[in-house]
């Protein structure tokens, strides 16, 4: 029989810094074709959208598969905004070894994938800013607090007062996402469908947009993204088809960039170069789930 592993058990196995790695390594696998990786399907119904894939972090590790749903509205019926489940399969017998709690290794692989590019192209951030406070924008302001403690973080959200248990970590928290201009690092994630950001950050900059995860969802004006002088995603073929802000900008005639970078080269790198302003989108990809599992389940097996 299946074993399942909660919220709270999943969280009590491993850090913020021991996912960060998990990621940093299949990414960087990636990037050599040693992951095995699925067609991720997606399929939008107006604002909501339904998913799923299957993946292993490497040729010989364990098969995940993952399927979900992102349901904006739920936030008023007291349900969870995305809703997944993470299934393990066994290698010999094919049956499901593991369920694992999907919202919590979503969050977590998403939150260390930000945080590992973030430390990688802007690893001094002092002034950061997280758009959308709903539960992965908690999660990146608590992470961004851990990892950077910036002089200034400031949380975007359309209600002011917004009061939740993630608050503490902010400096600030205000509707305006106009006065960005002179931040180093901005994590953009919302619900929108439709973008959010129309100037860019300081010369010098990070954008780590995850709410464009569909081709019906664009978190960045795609005029202002043509302009970016580094586009970093985390897979280059997936993001043009499925990103809605990266296959918007593609088709512009005029941009700065010829094609998006996969991020498994800034982690090979040891010393990437930083210049100008970069953008990361993340459409989200089942190695990073695989990745993560392969972690919990050493912990768990000793």
């Amino acid at each position: 029989m299946a074993t399942f592993l909660s919220g709270s058990e999943i969280e009590a196995l491993c850090t913020l810094e021991e996912v960060m790695e998990t990621q940093r390594e299949v990414f960087a696998r990636h990037a050599r074709s040693e992951t095995v990786l699925g067609p991720r399907a997606v399929l939008t119904q107006g604002e909501n959208a339904q998913f799923s894939y299957i993946a292993r972090a490497r040729s010989d590790g364990p098969t995940i598969v993952k399927f979900g749903t992102v349901v904006p509205s739920n936030s008023s019926r007291g349900l969870p905004a995305v809703q997944t489940t993470v299934a393990v399969l066994d290698a010999t017998t094919g049956s499901p070894r593991y369920f694992f709690d999907g919202e919590t290794v979503t969050r977590l692989r998403t939150v260390a994938t930000s945080m590992a590019v973030a430390k990688a192209l802007v690893p001094r951030a002092e002034r950061i800013a997280v758009v959308g406070l709903g539960h992965q924008g908690l999660a990146h302001a608590k992470a961004a607090a851990e990892i950077f403690q910036p002089k200034e973080l400031i949380g975007i959200h359309r209600q002011e007062k917004k009061a939740n248990s993630g608050q503490s970590a902010f400096t600030a928290i205000t509707p305006d996402i106009s006065s960005l201009e002179d931040f180093d690092l901005a994590f953009l994630c919302t619900n929108s469908m439709t973008p959010v950001l129309f100037k860019p950050l300081a010369e010098r900059s990070l954008v780590v947009s995850i709410g464009s995860f569909a081709p019906n969802r664009s978190e960045v004006s795609p005029t202002l993204l043509s302009t970016a002088d580094h586009l970093y995603v985390d897979d280059p073929s997936i993001a043009i088809e499925q990103c809605g802000s990266v296959k918007e900008a593609d088709s512009l005639p005029e941009k700065r960039w010829s094609a998006p970078e996969g991020i498994g080269s800034l982690f090979q790198d040891l010393s990437p170069t930083i210049s100008g302003r970069s953008y990361f989108f993340s459409v989200g990809l089942g190695i990073q789930d695989a990745a993560l599992i392969e972690l919990l389940l050493k912990k768990k097996q000793g």
